[in-house]
C-alpha cells in the first residue's frame, strides 16, 4: 500500500490528466460510483453500457485501466475479464471488478478470471485508491518497456536493411574490381607470359578476390536464413563429390601456407547419398574446412566421409587444434568474436553452416580428439535418401 498521494504519482506514471479510463456498466447508477472515483483522481474516463462494446474498445483504444461492474450484459463483468486476458493485446490491461456483495465465491471466480483487483462494498476508499495507483504504476512500466522493444525491433530491421543494402552495394563493387583484375592480369601475360613471379602474384589476387566473394555471399546468405527468406531444393547429394569440390577449390591455399588438406575416404560408389540443396551443403563443408585450415596449430586437415545405417556423416578435423569444451557452442555464434584460440572472427560462416545442416535435419558437433591423435573435429550427421526427407523449406 502506497503511503501518500506523492509516493502513487511518482515520474514512473503518467500524471492524473494523462491517464484514460473505461468503465464498462450498463446502469447509470451502477456507473456513477465508478465514475465518481476516477474523477475525484483527476482521470478521464470513457464510459461504455455493455460487454461487446467495451472489448472492442480496449482492442482499438486501449486505455490505461478498465473499471467493470459485474453486472454487464450480456454475460456478466467475469465473462468480459475472461475475454480480455484472453487476448494478446488487452491481456496486461488493469482490470478492477466491482462486485455487489462480499460473498467469496463470486470474488474467487473473479480471481480465476484474471481480474487484477476485486472491489466489494466492504473495500474502504483509501485502499481502493492505493490499488488503483499500483495498477498504473505496473502498467506504464509495463508500457515503457513495450515501447522500447518496439523501438529496438524497428532500429534492428532498420540496421539489418542498412547492412543488406551496403553488402549488395560492395558485392557490385567486388565484381567490377575482379572484372577489371583479370582484364589486367590477361594483359599482363601477354607481356611477360614467362614471369614465376607475376603467376604467384595472379594466383595470390584470385585467392583474395575469391575470399571477398565468398564472405560477402556469406553473410547475404545468412541474412536471407535469418529472414526466413531461404528457398532450398531436394535433391539426392553425393557429400564426397562436394567434399572432393571444396579441396580442389582449397588446396593451392593451403600449399601457399605450407599446409594440406587430405580426403581420407569419400569414395561416391559406397556412400549414400543424402537429400538436401547441393549449393548450401556445400557452402557448410567449405566453411568447416576453411576454419580448420585458418587455425595456425594445424598443419594437416582431414576431411573423412562415411555412411552409417540410414545416415551419412562427414568429418573436417586439423592435427594440432583443440577446440575447449565451454567454446564448442560459441564457436557457432554468428558474429563471435575473436579469441586467442581463434585470432579471426568466425562465427559467421560457422553459424551458416550449423544453420544449413539443422535446416537439412541433421546435426553437428565438436567431437573430442582421439587419444594420441591431433585435434578436435567438427563431425556433421545428415540422413540418407532412403529414409523419409528432413528437409524443411524457409520460405
Amino acid at each position: 500500500m502506497l503511503p501518500n498521494e506523492r509516493t502513487t504519482r511518482s515520474e514512473s506514471v503518467a500524471l492524473p490528466r494523462e491517464v484514460e479510463a473505461l468503465v464498462a456498466a450498463q446502469e447509470r447508477t451502477a456507473a456513477k460510483p465508478l465514475v465518481d472515483f476516477l474523477k475525484a483522481e483527476g482521470i478521464n474516463v470513457h464510459v461504455v453500457g455493455d460487454a461487446d462494446t467495451a472489448f472492442e474498445e480496449a482492442l482499438l483504444h486501449r486505455p490505461h485501466i478498465i473499471l467493470v461492474d459485474d453486472q454487464l450484459p450480456p454475460a456478466g463483468g467475469i465473462e468480459l475479464c475472461q475475454r480480455l486476458k484472453s487476448n494478446a493485446r488487452t491481456h496486461f490491461l488493469p482490470t478492477i471488478l466491482f462486485l455487489p456483495d462480499d460473498a467469496r465465491p463470486p470474488r474467487l471466480r473473479a480471481v480465476s478470471a484474471g481480474a487484477d483487483a476485486v472491489f466489494v462494498p466492504s473495500t474502504d476508499g483509501e485502499e481502493r485508491r492505493a490499488r488503483l495507483w499500483s495498477l498504473l504504476r505496473t502498467h506504464a512500466i509495463y508500457r515503457r518497456q513495450e515501447k522500447e522493444q518496439r523501438s529496438q525491433g524497428s532500429a534492428i530491421q532498420e540496421r539489418k536493411r542498412w547492412i543488406s543494402s551496403f553488402v549488395h552495394d560492395l558485392q557490385s563493387s567486388t565484381g567490377a574490381l575482379r572484372a577489371n583484375y583479370e582484364y589486367l592480369a590477361q594483359a599482363a601475360r601477354k607481356v611477360d607470359a614467362a614471369n614465376p613471379e607475376l603467376d604467384e602474384c595472379v594466383r595470390d589476387t584470385e585467392t583474395v578476390l575469391g575470399q571477398m566473394v565468398r564472405g560477402l555471399r556469406t553473410v547475404l546468405e545468412f541474412e536471407r536464413f535469418e529472414a526466413g527468406r531461404a528457398s532450398l531444393q531436394e535433391v539426392p547429394v553425393v557429400l564426397g563429390g562436394l567434399v572432393r569440390e571444396v579441396v580442389d577449390e582449397l588446396a593451392w591455399h593451403a600449399r601457399a601456407v605450407g599446409k594440406e588438406i587430405v580426403v581420407v575416404r569419400a569414395n561416391d560408389d559406397h556412400e549414400q547419398p543424402v537429400l538436401g540443396d547441393p549449393d548450401h551443403l556445400r557452402e557448410a563443408i567449405y566453411n568447416l574446412v576453411a576454419f580448420v585450415l585458418r587455425q595456425a596449430r594445424n598443419r594437416r586437415v582431414e576431411v573423412t566421409v562415411w555412411s552409417t545405417s540410414g545416415a551419412t556423416r562427414l568429418s573436417v578435423g586439423g592435427d594440432g587444434d583443440i577446440i575447449p569444451v565451454d567454446e564448442r557452442e560459441t564457436v557457432f555464434e554468428p558474429y563471435a568474436r575473436p579469441s586467442k584460440r581463434a585470432p579471426v572472427a568466425h562465427g559467421l560462416g560457422l553459424s551458416l553452416a550449423k544453420v544449413v545442416v539443422e535446416v537439412h535435419g541433421g546435426s553437428i558437433w565438436v567431437d573430442d580428439p582421439p587419444k594420441g591423435k591431433g585435434g578436435s573435429a567438427f563431425i556433421v550427421e545428415l540422413k540418407g535418401s532412403a529414409g523419409p526427407s528432413k528437409l524443411r523449406s524457409l520460405e
